[in-house]
């Protein structure tokens, strides 16, 4: 069979064609390096619980005194983290901080039973972060929130379970509530579960007239309450105006509580700050700071 010469010819042709491929790969490398870049920088934040919506952050109340504080060489100061069991990851790296962190646990949350376990095992305070009824109707506390309108029954199913679902904890704080830890009576009603569990009590603070550290102590509860709220504003050179804050009142009153959240810039500010804080106060878990103990 003999070929035809439009046929040689493009045989020819095609030989003589030289193809880069030293660049091939290298290419196609750099591409999807591209795609994974532009993959990372479109997906969304952390995800981050809301915060009761203040016209401005809390006022600063006065810390609760130490009931042993002529033990301590230093100003004490507790920080809780709050809002844990969402994200597994950047919760994890708060409890490897090397400081005594207490942490509060949201009841329903996905990680909960499993990272307050750890934090157990690791020595920290495990709380239970409690949802109550806050103020705007439009803002969702989550699962298993307690309201005034519930009557007892509904409102002692719900609590229990609530008290039930954070292994290892020994003491309880309020997430939103703005409008529940106004009401004496529903305080009362839930802070008799809690006494009779043997637990302390965190007033979270999330309203300036709020009655729940009263009305704990009132009922022979250990309790105390929130002076600062570390990353109300979660900029980073706002949280380091917040840790000033928060040294500057333990150094006045003895003591202090702070109340922070997980999200990777408090992580950062607290990760760069804390050896700086440790020359000044003496971070404590809460429990060491309880009035009524």
């Amino acid at each position: 069979m003999v070929k035809s010469r439009s046929s040689s010819k493009k045989i020819r042709k095609n030989k003589g064609i030289v193809r880069p491929r030293g660049l091939f790969w290298p290419i196609i490398a750099l591409g999807i390096i591209g795609s994974i870049i532009a993959f990372l920088y479109l997906l969304p934040l952390p995800f981050r619980l809301p915060f009761e919506e203040f016209d401005s952050a809390p006022p600063v109340v006065r810390p609760s005194e130490p009931s042993r504080t002529e033990r301590a060489p230093m100003p004490l100061v507790a920080i809780l983290i709050d809002d844990m069991g969402n994200n597994f990851s950047i919760n994890n790296d708060f409890l490897k901080l090397e400081a005594p962190l207490s942490f509060s646990f949201l009841p329903t949350a996905p990680y909960t039973p499993k990272l307050a376990q750890k934090a157990k095992d690791l020595g920290k305070d495990v709380l239970i972060h409690l949802p109550l009824e806050p103020i705007n109707p439009a803002i969702d506390p989550g699962p298993g929130v307690l309201r005034l309108s519930m009557d007892f029954d509904s409102m002692l199913q719900i609590l229990r379970k609530d008290l039930d679902a954070v292994p290892g904890a020994i003491g309880v704080n309020n997430h939103m509530g703005s409008k529940f830890t106004k009401s004496q009576r529903g305080m009362e009603l839930i802070l008799t579960e809690i006494k009779r569990r043997g637990l302390f009590f965190v007033d979270s603070k999330t309203i300036h007239d709020s009655v729940a550290y009263a009305t704990a102590r009132s009922m022979g509860i250990p309790a105390t309450e929130r002076a600062v709220f570390l990353d109300h504003d979660n900029k980073k050179e706002s949280i380091r105006r917040e840790i000033k804050k928060m040294v500057k009142l333990s150094v006045e009153n003895g003591c202090v509580l702070a109340i922070g959240h997980p999200t990777s810039n408090t992580w950062k500010v607290l990760y760069e700050e804390l050896p700086g804080v440790r020359k000044s106060v003496s971070i404590v878990p809460v429990h060491e700071i309880l009035v009524g103990r």
